[in-house]
């Protein structure tokens, strides 16, 4: 996967469109099976506090791949792009939004 799939966004461009502290949304691709989402749930507890992030999950149709949806009620800039370095660290991710 070429890096640009599994790097945050620019820190300006995060902090022209987001208000601070506020939700913010991270999705997460990966394979269906195995233990994707519960790595995903894992290093994102690691990278922010755990109370303030929500997770949800979607297999597609063929089961193949999942999106786990990491909701984070962030306090600043710092801790979105925490949580999008954290999540980049998995071997196995196919993209990263």
């Amino acid at each position: 996967m070429s890096d640009e799939g599994r790097n945050a966004p620019r820190r300006e461009l995060i902090e022209a469109n987001h208000s601070f502290p506020g939700p913010y949304l991270i999705k997460a691709f990966g394979p269906g099976e195995g233990d994707f989402a519960a790595r995903v749930r894992a290093l994102a507890g690691e990278a922010v506090p755990s109370e303030r992030l929500e997770f949800s999950h979607r297999p597609s149709r063929s089961g193949r791949r999942v999106c786990v949806t990491v909701g984070l009620d962030a306090q600043d800039v710092e801790e979105v792009i925490a949580l999008y370095e954290a999540l980049a660290a998995l071997e196995d991710l196919a993209l990263l939004l």
